[in-house]
């Protein structure tokens, strides 16, 4: 088939059936005393080249002038260009852009689980991740450049507001300090104490020589604190044994000492305070949008400095989202029905610009390239609409014929 003219065979075949008719029918009157079966064929010729001459011109006037001549009424699509481009993008809009027949096929393809399976394929991923990559790189670089606050504080205070509730983190607290109680770090904390007041036996015998009566003597002095030390260095190693029944009264007093003030809301008093006052400071401004800002660029120069980096450890990601999306129906369903969602809100709104869209393009398009494009796509048929008129016309032309012979 001619690449360049696609109809071309078919309309040689209808062109070639028209001059076959007209041989036929000129080659009749050289019979000097035709016979009933010479005037059928004559007949039927004739009527033949009138229907084919009569779908011929029909055919030509959708597109052009026939025979180059301007007669009314034809080439009817170069001459209606603006309409035709109004036509079908009404017809495109009323029948191929209504939302409801729109999101019936988008529920019918089950776009989620498309979109798994071509994630899957690690390729996929990769190809997603470095365009992701690319596109929050330039984010980044812009939003840096133009040295743009991050302004997240209000944001940020919200969230912490949200999940940090002061009666949630006292009980964390709380928890936290009784399993302190029995944790190495209390052991480390009362050797601690120990060895300080150890090596401060002279500190401490000055402050209870300051405070004495000046008839006591300083031997009788430096043997109370020897004895006092003493004494509590002895109540420490007690309590640094955790096995020892002062250790287990220790313990178990703290943990309801916490109990205490946990369950009387005083902690969590105390944190809704803390809370109230450094959220609300201009300080925690500053400090999140410090923090953000720095996040953001050390963000931005590893995309600038390993990019293959990190798109491998999104498309990783990615791939391990599809592959446990692809195992889960039920969060294909919800991923649908947001997609639905959201489709019939960008149909509804890119309706309009479609079918401006599609309306522009067919104005702008030469009157030569219309009716060569149109006739590519429906010029085959329109061929065989002259072949048919050709075979009809013969037909009725020989029928009339016999029609007319029995009636004389």
């Amino acid at each position: 088939m001619d690449q360049d003219d696609p109809i071309g065979p078919i309309r040689r075949t209808a062109t070639g059936i028209l001059a076959v008719l007209a041989m036929v029918y000129a080659a009749s009157f050289r019979v000097e005393d035709p016979d009933f079966t010479v005037l059928l064929i004559r007949s039927m010729a004739e009527a033949g080249m009138v229907g084919a001459l009569a779908d011929w011109f029909a055919v030509e006037a959708l597109f052009r002038h026939p025979l180059n001549l301007p007669i009314p009424h034809t080439a009817l699509l170069p001459r209606n260009q603006k309409r035709a481009a109004n036509s079908i993008a009404r017809f495109i809009d009323e029948y191929f852009l209504v939302p409801e027949q729109v999101l019936l096929q988008v529920r019918k393809t089950n776009p989620a689980r498309l979109a798994a399976q071509w994630l899957a394929d690690r390729a996929n991923a990769t190809l997603l991740a470095r365009e992701l990559a690319f596109a929050l790189r330039l984010l980044l670089t812009q939003h840096l450049d133009r040295g743009v606050r991050i302004g997240a504080s209000a944001e940020v205070r919200d969230i912490l507001r949200a999940v940090a509730e002061p009666e949630d983190l006292s009980s964390t607290i709380a928890a936290f300090l009784k399993d302190t109680v029995r944790s190495r770090l209390m052991d480390d904390i009362i050797a601690e104490v120990r060895k300080v007041l150890d090596e401060n036996r002279d500190t401490v015998t000055e402050i209870v020589q300051d405070r004495s009566r000046w008839w006591i003597a300083s031997t009788v002095d430096r043997g109370i604190v020897r004895v006092l030390v003493d004494g509590i260095l002895s109540i420490m190693d007690d309590l640094a044994d955790r096995d020892s029944a002062l250790r287990r009264d220790f313990d178990g007093s703290v943990v309801s000492l916490v109990d205490g003030i946990q369950q009387s809301g005083r902690i969590a008093a105390f944190l809704a305070e803390a809370q109230d006052r450094y959220i609300d400071s201009p300080g925690f401004a500053v400090a999140i949008d410090a923090v953000l800002e720095k996040a953001l660029q050390q963000l931005r120069d590893t995309l600038e400095e390993k990019p293959d980096s990190f798109a491998e450890h999104v498309a990783g990601a990615i791939g391990r989202f599809a592959e446990s999306l692809l195992e889960d129906p039920e969060l294909q369903e919800k991923l649908n029905a947001r997609l639905v969602s959201g489709a019939a809100s960008l149909v509804e709104t890119a309706r309009p610009a479609i079918v401006a869209y599609v309306t522009r393009i067919i104005e702008e398009w030469e009157s030569d390239d219309l009716v060569a494009r149109v006739e590519r796509e429906v010029g085959h048929d329109l061929q065989f609409i002259r072949i048919n008129g050709a075979v009809l016309g013969a037909l009725v032309g020989g029928a009339l014929h016999v029609i007319t012979s029995a009636a004389h």
